[in-house]
């Protein structure tokens, strides 16, 4: 088996007697690069249709929820927050549990064992988001000190997260501080790292190139925001939020290979975006300027180094799995 698969060969073992033999499974992995590339592609065309469709049955209950709970506490202002979050989160959950009933129906396995198999943070978790968050407060505290000593355009300021937690009338952005803080964070970390990770990891036997493939494909989507260029972001911070994108997604979902639970990558997940609250959206991203430059070249070094420290972690985990057979 590949490097840094052994732990994740649960996903293709037969779960029942009824179930094809494990040597019939183990010869399916021997099938040709091209032939097993070929099928991931179907394999993840199917399960981006499946959350397509999660998200349009999902939207329909959240705004009957909505609805239904305006009616039922007569709220009369429209942005009023409680409705909103309650049917987000329905939303959230529903989109959830069909993507765990997903891969219930893919992999064969009970829902479940999904559920007791990625839910689980030891120690060692909480150690790596304390060491995450450190790492985040030290380089907000360097940058804003960096920034006062200069005259340059502040890139992370606290004014940034003041504008990002307000609205234009000054009211707090709860709803929107709900859903970019926790449930975009689950439902991202359970499509990309819970299904597509797996499902690379099943059909390439290798969790180098599924967390690649699932990074690629994370960042991908973030070019959503262009359609905002000039409100909301500048193009040059859409540019950085993409290649950003990429290194978390890399990093989150060679975490999973490694530790394999989806409760740590969401925990990053969610201390990244709190920090990304006080990036500047709008002001054009200089890299000519030393205090731009330095911000940016760390931060992508800093996700290098702990990119190439996943990796060293899969080789050790899958030398000693293979020792132990």
């Amino acid at each position: 088996m590949a490097t840094g698969t052994v732990a994740w060969g649960w996903l293709s073992m037969p779960h029942n007697v009824d179930a094809p033999g494990h040597k019939e499974t183990a010869a399916a992995s021997e099938l040709p690069v091209v032939i097993r590339s070929v099928l991931l592609a179907m394999e993840l065309a199917l399960a981006s249709g499946c959350a397509f469709l999660l998200v349009l049955i999902s939207a329909v209950i959240g705004t009957a929820v909505r609805s239904l709970l305006r009616a039922l506490v007569a709220v009369e202002d429209e942005a009023s927050a409680l409705p909103v979050i309650t049917s987000q989160t329905c939303e959230t959950l529903m989109f959830c549990y069909g993507l765990v009933a997903f891969m219930s129906w893919f992999f064969q396995r009970p829902k479940r064992e999904f559920v007791r198999r990625l839910t689980g943070c030891g120690w060692s978790g909480v150690k790596t988001c304390v060491v995450s968050l450190v790492l985040h407060s030290v380089a907000v505290i360097v940058l804003n000190w960096w920034q006062g000593q200069t005259e340059e355009q502040a890139v992370v300021s606290w004014e940034n997260v003041e504008a990002a937690v307000h609205r234009p009338d000054g009211s707090f952005a709860t709803v929107e501080i709900v859903q970019s803080l926790l449930l975009v964070p689950m439902k991202e970390e359970l499509y990309f790292r819970g299904v597509l990770v797996l499902v690379g990891i099943n059909r390439l036997q290798t969790a180098k190139w599924s967390a690649f493939i699932s990074s690629v494909l994370f960042a991908a989507t973030h070019l959503v925001n262009a359609r905002h260029l000039g409100t909301r972001y500048s193009a040059s911070y859409v540019g950085f939020q993409v290649l950003w994108a990429l290194f978390v997604g890399l990093f989150l979902a060679l975490k999973l290979a490694v530790s394999g639970s989806l409760v740590q990558c969401l925990m990053l997940h969610i201390i990244n975006n709190i920090f990304a609250l006080g990036v500047a959206k709008t002001i054009v991203l200089d890299i000519t300027r030393p205090l731009t430059f330095v911000s940016v070249v760390s931060a992508f070094a800093i996700y290098g180094l702990a990119i190439t420290r996943q990796l060293e972690l899969l080789r050790c985990k899958a030398d000693q799995d293979r020792k132990s057979m």
